[in-house]
């Protein structure tokens, strides 16, 4: 595998375990020190955190249609810094109520790592189980580690290093991302077009296969107009199904496709 693609599955690796421990940095915070700073029991506590694992299953809907219809790749930047700047905000919460909005924040962005990091684990690399499988561990070694790594920073420095150093950590990998993947925000349309279009086509352009498909349409596909005949795929102007209405090709720039004349008997 070349060097950049490790490097990229070393990153989301990373984001996994900051993923599940940011989560659960709270609940050392709450055990070890704020029970004791702000003189409330752990289960009054307890009820400040509630809305951030609310958060941190509900929107993983939106993050997965944000993901969809924009880009992978630059959702997983947001998750990185985002929930990096958050964990520093809830650093700096000065009594429960505002603790409890920043652990809400932090559970919208650790929702986005889910449907997106895993489904660029399995879409980009063969071996797809393995995957998987090394990508679970280091979420997993998240959840292990985050009292030891929280306890540790309370201990030297108090709760609020707890949020501090891994946020600024989080926003230092998500920058590293950035660079390592900025090129190809956004490119999620194309390369499912030239997926879709076969080997040997190039990526999309501006010409879409067929105006009168329906934004719906799982169809609907761009090709150059450069082709002087159309690709070999499934465009509904070359089928008997998938759109109400089919154009010409000669519409769009396509060569008519030559058939041989249809031999008519003679009475």
């Amino acid at each position: 595998m070349p060097q950049r693609d490790r490097l990229h599955f070393l990153l989301l690796n990373v984001g996994h375990f900051l993923d599940h421990m940011f989560t659960l940095i709270f609940a050392a915070v709450a055990a070890l020190a704020l029970s004791r700073e702000w003189g409330l029991g752990y289960a009054d506590l307890l009820k400040y955190a509630t809305p951030g694992f609310v958060a941190f299953g509900l929107f993983s809907y939106p993050a997965g249609w944000l993901a969809d219809k924009w880009s992978r790749e630059g959702m997983m930047i947001a998750f990185f810094v985002g929930i990096g700047l958050m964990s520093i905000l809830t650093g700096l919460a000065q009594n429960p109520l505002q603790l409890g909005i920043g652990l809400f924040a932090i559970g919208v962005f650790a929702a986005i790592y889910h449907p997106v990091g895993l489904a660029i684990v399995v879409a980009k690399w063969k071996n797809t189980g393995m995957r998987i499988a090394v990508n679970g561990v280091w979420g997993n070694l998240g959840v292990a580690s985050a009292a030891l790594i929280t306890g540790y920073f309370i201990d030297n420095g108090g709760w609020r290093l707890a949020f501090f150093v891994p946020g600024l950590f989080s926003i230092a990998v998500g920058v590293a991302y950035a660079a390592l993947r900025w090129n190809e925000i956004g490119a999620r349309e194309g390369e499912a077009a030239s997926v879709a279009a076969g080997p040997g086509y190039p990526p999309p352009t501006t010409t879409r296969c067929c105006s009168a498909c329906p934004p719906s349409c799982s169809r609907r596909q761009r090709f150059p107009a450069s082709f002087s005949s159309p690709p070999p795929s499934p465009c509904p102007r070359f089928s008997t199904s998938g759109c109400r209405r089919r154009e010409s090709p000669s519409q769009h720039g396509f060569a008519r496709p030559a058939f041989p004349a249809k031999p008519t008997s003679r009475r």
